[in-house]
């Protein structure tokens, strides 16, 4: 009795939780003027910030609330490590991400800083190095897109054919990045290019992985889902090159 009375206990703090996610939820979509430029340190690292809930050992668990966090907008990311998180928005700035925090009322939430530090670029001169900025643009240009475009379907700004078309816009963007960038370093194969055509190429999957169909909500999260991807990718191509 005592097992099931526990299990009982983490079911409703489960769902409590995720009640209070779909407020944050709200609180932060209704808001005017949120998006803004990725925070950068004087370092020039970009940081993003994600409001997320930890402390799970029980996958099955996780998967749960996961699941119920995507059915009311969030990425519901999972992330593994000594013990489970999961990532249900990340923000472009602590401040935005606090503010979420705050209107979640939920202690066991916290906001967890992604740091994406800054390349140098020694590795890379002249021309190459040129290629290769203008290249890394592809980064905000998507974060930008994608929060923006999940913010304004969440609150019925634009509907689900105004935030395909968005998407389509987007692609078309990023394919045009790739196809210069792959024209400008043709025959250089160094480590940190491969990384950079990696990158490009998985962003472009993230974005034919974005589910266009189903309830706003489910295009909402898969919009997220899609964001928080492409946070985790570009701080392992920074940390790469």
């Amino acid at each position: 009795m005592r097992k099931a009375a526990k299990e009982n206990v983490i079911v409703v703090c489960t769902v409590v939780l995720c009640f209070m996610v779909t407020i944050g939820l709200c609180t932060f979509y209704s808001g005017d003027g949120i998006l803004g430029a990725l925070s950068v340190s004087k370092s020039g690292a970009e940081n993003a910030y994600a409001v997320a809930v930890g402390g799970y050992t029980d996958i099955t668990l996780a998967r749960t609330t996961s699941d119920l966090i995507k059915k009311r907008g969030g990425a519901g990311y999972v992330i593994k490590g000594d013990t489970i998180e999961i990532v249900y928005a990340v923000y472009p700035d602590e401040e935005t991400a606090r503010k979420v925090l705050s209107a979640l009322g939920e202690g066991s939430a916290y906001v967890k800083t992604v740091e994406i530090p800054a390349s140098k670029l020694k590795w890379a001169s002249g021309d190459t190095k040129n290629a290769v900025v203008d290249a890394l643009t592809y980064y905000k240009i998507i974060f930008d897109k994608l929060y923006s475009t999940a913010n304004s379907l969440y609150d019925g700004s634009i509907d689900v054919q105004g935030a395909n078309t968005q998407i389509r816009v987007l692609k078309s963007q990023i394919e045009e990045i790739k196809s210069v960038f792959y024209k400008e370093t043709e025959g250089n194969e160094s480590k940190q290019i491969t990384e950079i055509k990696l990158a490009l190429v998985t962003s472009l999957a993230l974005l034919e992985n974005v589910k266009t169909t189903g309830t706003v909500a489910a295009f909402v999260s898969s919009l997220r889902y899609a964001q928080v991807q492409l946070v985790m990718c570009r701080q392992a191509l920074m940390n790469a090159i």
